[in-house]
């Protein structure tokens, strides 16, 4: 472990590197500091290790897709083999040309001597249209000591349905033709057929990989790891705390960890307790993307004096007891509501009304509802607003730490360190 700071410089030095080891608005770029997720890389890697394979990649916003995406070409570091690896946004006005210009702008090739020296743009090389039979034909190229990785990040994002045609059919063709090359889709999605609607005919070319919520021994190593590497230690409270709050979402264990040990950071410490974490609270609400607050704001406003639930009803739904999907019905928000409320007796007709109003345009439409009236299931639109809710009730006193650990188990946590 790292001495003690002893200057204001050394304190500053610490501090810029909490900073830079936690990445709360940008995608994981090192292997080490990657928790977790062995499965899902093994299936990304058996992708690009047979021919013929694609992957896709689909899950909740803010669980991780592209930090997992981004960690590839770091786990497939082959001798003689060198990864040619590129990952792009979709946009909303990407076509198919657009979109696959993206890719070529980011792929290059030595000019020969004869021909002026160099390097060249594949772009530089295509016109303006492409078809997949043209994608096909520039992927081919690359030899067999090449590992050419394709990422089409956003997915989700593109609206023109002929585009997501055409990937689809350049999918079928790369993997008909035997390419070496791997075309990895990722996007927010709750299942494969969401992303790729109407093109079910390439599901036997891709290999489908759900990315979950990060569980408790991935978000404990995901902090842990960082700490380390920065000379900062903890104890199992503060850990669980963040655990805890974050509901399986990396981007909430980056920011509160972060603000965590820069409190600590502030006050000389080098060591993050419990209390550092809810001093912690205040930056990390302030960080958060705007559109979460003014949807939250929006949610949870009275227009009558008298009718105060709308906060305490969406806090209970952060509670919840859901699916595997995330969904709940309006009878679990009951328990939840009864202990943030004690000595009220609340019943699911009492907060009908207010569950409907969520579902609303005028509230933000902060959840999505399913099913018929006598079976609605509920869930967060937003997968960022659940965390959110929860600490916003804790910055505000309407929830206490006693009250928040009746809802989940407070495991056993083993936080090592070196002397």
């Amino acid at each position: 472990m790292q001495t003690r700071p002893v200057t204001p410089e050394d304190w500053n030095l610490l501090r810029a590197e909490v900073t830079e080891a936690f990445s709360p608005g940008a995608p994981v770029q090192e292997r080490d500091l990657f928790s977790g997720r062995a499965a899902q890389i093994a299936s990304l890697e058996d992708a690009v290790n047979q021919r013929g394979r694609h992957a896709i990649v689909y899950g909740e916003r803010g669980v991780g897709k592209t930090s997992l995406a981004n960690v590839l070409p770091l786990v497939l570091q082959r001798p003689n083999r060198e990864v040619i690896y590129v990952r792009v946004n979709a946009d909303p006005t990407d076509t198919f040309a657009s979109l696959w210009r993206k890719v070529f702008k980011r792929m290059t090739y030595v000019v020969a001597a004869t021909e002026g020296g160099g390097t060249r743009k594949l772009s530089d090389d295509i016109g303006e249209d492409l078809s997949p039979d043209d994608v096909q034909l520039v992927l081919s190229d690359f030899s067999n000591n090449q590992i050419p990785i394709i990422v089409l990040d956003e997915f989700d994002r593109i609206k023109d349905r002929m585009t997501t045609q055409l990937v689809a059919d350049t999918i079928k063709a790369l993997s008909d033709y035997s390419v070496n090359a791997t075309v990895v889709v990722v996007g927010v999605a709750e299942d494969v057929s969401t992303l790729i609607q109407g093109h079910e005919s390439i599901t036997r070319s891709l290999v489908q990989i759900k990315m979950p919520r990060m569980s408790t021994e991935e978000l404990k190593q995901l902090v842990l790891t960082r700490y380390v590497r920065c000379g900062i230690s903890t104890d199992a409270d503060a850990v669980w705390k963040i655990i805890f709050l974050s509901r399986g979402l990396p981007y909430y264990a980056h920011l509160l960890a972060m603000h965590a040990a820069r409190y600590a950071i502030d006050n000389r410490k080098t060591v993050v307790d419990h209390q550092d974490v809810d001093k912690a609270l205040t930056s990390a609400l302030q960080e958060l993307d705007q559109t979460i607050k003014e949807k939250y704001v929006a949610a949870v406003r009275s227009q009558r004096a008298e009718d105060t639930l709308y906060a305490p009803v969406l806090l209970a739904c952060a509670f919840a007891a859901t699916d595997e999907l995330g969904r709940f019905q309006q009878s679990a928000v009951t328990a939840p509501l009864n202990k943030i409320l004690p000595g009220k007796n609340y019943q699911p007709s009492t907060f009908a009304l207010h569950m409907n109003a969520f579902t609303e345009e005028d509230r933000g439409c902060v959840l999505q509802r399913t099913g018929t009236p006598r079976n609605y299931r509920y869930r967060f639109a937003d997968p960022m607003m659940q965390p959110y809710v929860i600490l916003k009730g804790l910055s505000e006193g309407r929830l206490t730490d006693e009250i928040a650990e009746i809802f989940s188990t407070k495991p056993q946590l083993e936080i090592p360190f070196p002397d």
